[in-house]
């Protein structure tokens, strides 16, 4: 069940797993970006390549679809506000689709891109400022995308558990919603402290230097896409 989230990594060979993983971050940086502000058109030939690149790589849709209605929910009711308030259905339907592709966007990059991999790589990038202090942001970021399935899974077997014991939330919402949480706070507190407790049995260093994944020549031209992208999308609204 703790697989059964948005965040997660698949092991796959192909372009984008191949990428190194801050490359890929700031692809998605600029391309929400954009897509949050640019209009109607490009939001929607910015999303159909998003679509066609998870094509390309074969993201599992019918299993992404299932882990992402609320995404989708999200997405309807943001189509409904804004046509309420602009009586525009083109802009309206271009903020949904500009916000399922960020989304889109964000599945692309954890789909390829392992938590510690993504972790080295922000703490090297950070450091020539921070020093040892960004492996320690780094190592927080990487432990932090591998506790959401843990926090899934509690949050999920302690709702089931307490509707296979008769709980009813419509008899006692205010107490059903103060003892969920306490519980969902004392467990993740507990597994959180397993969680350190084992990392420091393996002599884990947090700001140590750890080896990063290299650089391509692939890397090298999406960083100077996104570089040219940002900076156009900076510089010609103010001219036009």
């Amino acid at each position: 069940m703790a697989e059964g989230v948005i965040f997660h990594y698949r092991n796959d060979d192909n372009i984008l797993s191949r990428m190194n993983p801050n490359a890929k971050l700031l692809s998605v940086l600029v391309f929400s970006a954009i897509v949050s502000s640019a209009g109607s058109l490009l939001v929607i030939i910015l999303s159909f390549l998003a679509l066609m690149l998870a094509v390309a790589i074969r993201l599992p849709f019918a299993r992404y679809l299932k882990e992402s209605i609320f995404f989708l929910i999200l997405a309807g009711c943001m189509v409904i506000s804004a046509a309420v308030d602009t009586h525009n259905a083109v802009f309206a339907t271009s903020k949904g689709i500009g916000f399922l592709a960020m989304v889109l966007a964000s599945m692309l990059l954890t789909d390829s891109t392992m938590p510690d991999d993504l972790s080295r790589s922000l703490g090297s990038a950070f450091s020539h400022v921070l020093g040892r202090r960004a492996y320690i942001l780094a190592a927080a970021v990487e432990i932090t995308i591998s506790m959401i399935p843990i926090i899934v899974d509690s949050a999920i077997g302690m709702f089931e558990a307490r509707r296979a014991r008769g709980a009813s939330f419509a008899r006692h919402p205010v107490r059903t919603i103060s003892e969920y949480s306490v519980s969902m706070v004392s467990d993740l507190l507990n597994k959180a402290e397993v969680y350190t407790d084992a990392l420091y049995s393996r002599g884990y260093d947090a700001s140590a230097r750890r080896s990063i994944p290299g650089y391509s020549a692939l890397d090298a031209v999406v960083i100077i896409i996104d570089i040219a992208a940002i900076i156009s999308a900076i510089i010609i609204p103010r001219i036009f």
